[in-house]
């Protein structure tokens, strides 16, 4: 009886261990790698994944040749920055001498009588898509001061910007313009570039060929990470021999990071099987921005970090929820946004302006998916009546102004 089990026993690991063979002898000889070397079977890319070296580098080339002409510039500190002086969008997009979104110069000193508002955020904050007199920024300037509030708005807001990008830009260069408050643009999807340094590797079809600098949380708190940021020279250097790469580990979407000493890491079905049967983790699950997610907890922190600081500079800290189509969408559904916990958050810490009950998911947005002219027109007007009420009730302290009415 036992050597027949024995055997049974010794049969069937045979068997087993034959069929595994020939599944992964199935999944290597049907799968293609393509010009990046990155291997796919059945339409789902396989790790150990692979860099998009070819796909970048005639991006990399075309910026490098022509970065003289380029809107959108290589900066050290932030990663990408609006080039001074220029135009973007047939000219209807205005960046001033100081990389602003705006046809007007300002001074570092605000003036003595007025109001000064400053945005921080990525495209929906800079209110891509739309004209300079239809971006919301520039519409809360106008209704402010058509209230009696004598009001100027300074727009720092960048295309692709993450949350940390917002905070280093306010730290590098909005602090110096001393506004009375601050309006922080909080977009979703910004959560998923926050774990991202390589934009290729978040966006393979980006126009950004640049790396960007990235919060980690430690026992310590925040520490930043590459910074200065890589010369778009040497990105395609990195990402030629990106696996032993010191940033490689804080690349989220390099996700052979934590698969590569895996035991199965050299087994093409059980990368197979790994990528058919694993959630995808995204902003849209539970998983990917809730409170004990990387994206979550390091959200939290850079919002809290960028308060705190806008906070000892006596100024006042609003956030600005600004959905996407598909968040709204979500609402319109029924459904309770993925990332919840944060924008609870942001409500219960700060002054919070929402306006999505306000804008219909069927309408008003561009092709791009940014705010066309009428939400922007709503974003402004829910602005304005969240500073216009902090202002009349005495909750915005305003220390630069010992008569509040001289702003009227």
């Amino acid at each position: 009886m036992i050597r027949r089990i024995t055997v049974n026993t010794l049969i069937a690991c045979a068997a087993t261990l034959l069929t595994l063979a020939a599944l992964e002898a199935v999944v290597r000889l049907g799968g293609e790698t393509d010009d990046a070397g990155q291997f796919a079977f059945m339409g789902y890319a396989l790790e150990p994944y692979a860099p998009p070296l070819e796909r970048q580098r005639p991006k990399l080339e075309a910026y490098i040749e022509n970065q003289d002409e380029a809107t959108v510039i290589y900066d050290e500190w932030l990663g990408w920055a609006y080039r001074p002086n220029s135009t973007r969008q047939s000219g209807t997009f205005t960046i001033n001498s100081a990389g602003l979104r705006s046809r007007r110069e300002y001074s570092q000193r605000p003036p003595p009588d007025t109001l000064r508002i400053a945005l921080f955020g990525d495209s929906f904050t800079a209110s891509a898509d739309v004209g300079d007199d239809e971006a919301w920024g520039h519409q809360l300037e106008m209704k402010l001061n058509q209230a009696g509030i004598r009001t100027e708005v300074l727009n720092f807001g960048v295309g692709g910007y993450g949350m940390g990008q917002a905070f280093l830009k306010w730290r590098r260069q909005g602090r110096h313009y001393r506004p009375d408050m601050v309006i922080f643009g909080f977009q979703p999807e910004n959560l998923n570039r926050n774990v991202n340094i390589f934009r290729q590797l978040y966006r393979s079809a980006t126009s950004i060929p640049f790396s960007k600098p990235r919060f980690v949380l430690t026992n310590q708190g925040l520490e930043l990470m590459n910074s200065p940021t890589i010369p778009v020279e040497e990105i395609m250097t990195a990402f030629e021999s990106f696996g032993s790469h010191p940033l490689a580990e804080h690349e989220y979407y390099y996700q052979s990071r934590e698969t590569a000493s895996s035991w199965w890491a050299s087994s093409r079905l059980a990368a197979f099987l790994r990528a058919a049967l694993m959630p995808q983790d995204d902003e849209g699950s539970q998983d990917g921005c809730g409170p004990a997610s990387e994206r979550g907890m390091l959200g939290k922190a850079i919002v809290d970090a960028f308060a705190n600081d806008v906070k000892e500079r006596a100024a006042d800290f609003f956030a600005l929820y600004l959905p996407k189509k598909r968040d709204s969408l979500r609402l319109h559904n029924g459904k309770t946004h993925p990332c919840q916990f944060l924008l609870d958050h942001l409500a219960a810490a700060y002054p919070y302006i929402t306006f999505e009950k306000q804008i219909d998911p069927s309408h008003g947005w561009t092709e791009n998916g940014h705010y066309g002219p009428a939400i922007n027109r709503i974003a402004a007007q829910a602005a304005a009546d969240a500073i216009q009420s902090c202002i009349e009730s005495g909750a915005c302290e305003l220390p630069r102004f010992e008569d509040r009415n001289a702003i009227f």
